[in-house]
Formats: C-alpha cells, sequence, structure tokens
C-alpha cells in the first residue's frame, strides 16, 4: 500500500517567524528612532535657552538666599555681573578645547579660582583655558588674578556632579569636573559657604598676557539628531519593504 504523502501546510505559516523577527527589529528601530526625536526636542529647547539667555543683559549671580532651592538648569547660561576680590590659589580642571574661539586650543585646563563677592559668599570663577603645558602659572607671566577688589561679567554653568570617571589628582592639582563642593574642599574652604555653580568670565576679561583665555564658554551646539532620527525610520520601513517582498513573492509562489 503506497504511503499519503501529508498536503503541504499553509503558505502564511511559513512567514510566522519572519514575520515575529520583523516585529522585534522594527520596535528596536522605532524606538531608536524617537529616542533621538525626544533629543532633538530636548536640544532645540537647549539653543533656544541659551540663545535667549546670552541676549539678556547682566543681573547679580544668586546669593546664599537663593541656594537652598536653586534649580540649576534655570540659571545655566544666565549673564551676570558681581563685585569682589580673588582669593589666592587656582584650581585646575582638565577639558579638551577642540573649537577655541580664542588662540589657544586642544588639551589643556581650566583656570578656577575662588572669589570672594562683596556681599560675603564665594563664588568659583572659570578665568579661562590654558594649555596643558603652560598648566604651571610660572610659565605664563602676567596672569595672575588682579590685586583688590573688582567687578566681573562671566556666565553661569551648572556644577558638575557627573562627567569624567577619572579620579582627581589632588598632588598635580588635577580635576576633571567643575563641582563647587570638590573645588571648595581643594581650596580648603567651607562648602557652605561657596556658591553651587560656576562663573566663566567673559572674554572682555583677558588679562594682558592673554592666559588663562577667557570667553570660551560652549554655546554652539550640533545637533544631528533629526538625522539620525531619520536614518533609524528609514532602517524600519527598508526592513517592511523586505517583508513585504519576501512574503509576496512566497504566497505567490504557493498559489
Amino acid at each position: 500500500m503506497a504511503s499519503e504523502v501529508s498536503p503541504p501546510g499553509p503558505a502564511w505559516r511559513g512567514l510566522v517567524v519572519p514575520g515575529v523577527l520583523l516585529v522585534a527589529v522594527l520596535a528596536v528601530l522605532v524606538s531608536l528612532g524617537n529616542w533621538q526625536m525626544r533629543r532633538l526636542s530636548w536640544k532645540l529647547d537647549l539653543i533656544d535657552r541659551v540663545e535667549s539667555r546670552l541676549k539678556v543683559a547682566p543681573v547679580p549671580p544668586p546669593g546664599p538666599a537663593e541656594w537652598p532651592k536653586l534649580d540649576q538648569d534655570r540659571i545655566d547660561y544666565r549673564q551676570v555681573h558681581l563685585g569682589g576680590h580673588y582669593l589666592p590659589g587656582e584650581t585646575h580642571v582638565f577639558t579638551a578645547l577642540g573649537e577655541p574661539k580664542g588662540r589657544y586650543g586642544g588639551p589643556g585646563f581650566w583656570v578656577m579660582v575662588p572669589f570672594a563677592t562683596s556681599d560675603g559668599w564665594i563664588v568659583f570663577v572659570n578665568r579661562g583655558f590654558v594649555p596643558q603645558d603652560l598648566k604651571d602659572p610660572g610659565k605664563r607671566p602676567g596672569s595672575s588674578a588682579p590685586k583688590g577688589d573688582v567687578t566681573l561679567q562671566g556666565t553661569i554653568r551648572h556644577a558638575e556632579k557627573d562627567g569624567s570617571s577619572l579620579a582627581a589628582d589632588p598632588e598635580k592639582n588635577i580635576w576633571y569636573r567643575r563641582d563647587p563642593a570638590e573645588l571648595a574642599r581643594a581650596a580648603g574652604l567651607d562648602a557652605g559657604s561657596v556658591a553651587p555653580y560656576t562663573i566663566d568670565l567673559n572674554a572682555s576679561m583677558a588679562p594682558e598676557g592673554g592666559l588663562p583665555q577667557p570667553g570660551e564658554t560652549k554655546v554652539t551646539f550640533n545637533n544631528p539628531h533629526l538625522g539620525y532620527a531619520m536614518t533609524w525610520y528609514g532602517l524600519a520601513a527598508a526592513a517592511l519593504g523586505v517583508f513585504v517582498a519576501f512574503a509576496a513573492g512566497r504566497l505567490k509562489r504557493a498559489g
């Protein structure tokens, strides 16, 4: 007796596994596209916020009464003016200046100096950038902070609580983030009397020697997120198109 051959199953059964894989791939690609769109919205908001704050006339920076409830995002990039005098010493925070506005760039340091305001509290001022080989103040004549009372103009920058995972090297006076609390401890100051933000000096505050080089606050931002989002969405559309073509061909052959 001849053995019976089972008829082939429906053609769509061969599409189940590829279909499940397609759903997983689409979920990942669309999710990545949506994430880039959220990043785009955040970046556009940042650009608008920075541009608008740079156009506002300088105001006094927030004092101790405002610190407990201070919203760092609301004060970031605010233009300020303040009077007082510099305290001795400088702390060096490593950076890499890729697109300098001034003469110097590349690897180097922000020169952070405590500034005692005329109102009696302290804020760390970023006097500007120095190249790596000019970290030692003795190698850059004319770079000392001015003596006596001065009036400064600059840009508030939020405290850097996150960032480099590298450990600070107090012996070499090298730090890797502009965290006012860390800078205060390094300078032997009471952190409670130090502002929870820093101030970048404007370019007009450059010393006669040219270093530190102020005015290097980053106020322009690369914004490729829309292109990235379209890439992910395009890949999702391509994957869907390939599956449709594959499924159509399989069903046609079966029919």
